[in-house]
């Protein structure tokens, strides 16, 4: 079974033992391959990434990550505007559109009605890809969405990471990010 896992990871990550750093490897600066956390204290949000380079063009795997709080949960109706996650890429450069691979979601009980929701420690996997092969690509992305526990109220993240073209290192927290992105990809849909 590991080597079926190894398999599957080196076909959805074939770049991943190149990265970049964030603003360009000419500074000295160590790879960034994830965001602060931000957003609602009982819901944050942050970006993880496989690897902080796309290599030159390649396409390259992140993901919003949330850690929600025992007892509560995110909507994720896409039906639903003013419930499910919004996502807002205004301030991002050179992104050719994302391509969402969500999971799906469990259905929770909100006060005796069935709801479509995210519970616990969520990755939502994002290929992303720039659209000039030769230039870094910036993302800058909002995520509203609706948190409920004991009451419901708005949730808002902002986060901003560059990824560079040019190849380098994966530092081990990409590596981690890459698996737990894989888990996620792999699971029947």
């Amino acid at each position: 079974m590991k080597h079926l896992a190894a398999i599957a990871f080196a076909a959805l990550f074939p770049g991943a033992a190149f990265a970049g750093c964030t603003g360009g490897c000419s500074g000295g600066e160590a790879p960034s391959v994830s965001t602060a956390w931000s957003g609602d204290a009982k819901a944050p949000t942050r970006l993880i990434l496989v690897s902080p380079s796309h290599n030159y063009g390649g396409p390259l795997w992140m993901a919003i990550e949330m850690d929600i709080a025992k007892g509560w949960f995110v909507y994720a109706d896409p039906t639903s505007s003013a419930a499910g996650l919004a996502l807002g890429w205004t301030g991002s450069e050179n992104l050719a559109p994302p391509v969402l691979r969500w999971p799906s979601p469990a259905v929770v009980d909100d006060r005796g009605k069935p709801v479509k929701a995210w519970t616990g420690h969520v990755i939502l996997p994002i290929s992303v890809s720039p659209l000039e092969p030769e230039r870094d690509i910036r993302v800058g992305l909002t995520v509203s969405y609706a948190v409920c526990g004991e009451v419901c109220r708005p949730g808002y993240a902002v986060h901003a990471i560059r990824i560079s073209a040019a190849p380098a290192e994966v530092p081990p927290a990409g590596s981690r990010h890459a698996a737990a992105i894989a888990g996620v990809l792999m699971e029947p849909r």
